[in-house]
């Protein structure tokens, strides 16, 4: 029999109201990127606007070092 303590490391989707409570977070979090429209999300879906290879890099470390400063994992 298992008796260690389990801690959950994403949101559960059965909780009242915890998508809009994830959204949120998520739009705080990278409401700069959205606001000069170089990033669209939607949960956990995110899409990086450019017009060059070079750019994409760029914006790419960007959000990427937001999302490690809020310690931020994605699967």
């Amino acid at each position: 029999m298992n008796k260690r303590l389990f801690k959950p490391k994403v949101i559960y989707f059965g909780l009242y109201n915890s998508l809009g409570t994830f959204q949120q977070m998520i739009n705080s979090i990278l409401w700069e990127f959205s606001y000069k429209r170089i990033l669209t999300n939607y949960m956990d879906d995110f899409v990086i606007h450019t017009k060059a290879k070079k750019e994409l890099e760029e914006r790419t470390i960007q959000f990427l070092k937001v999302v490690k400063k809020y310690n931020l994992c994605f699967k």
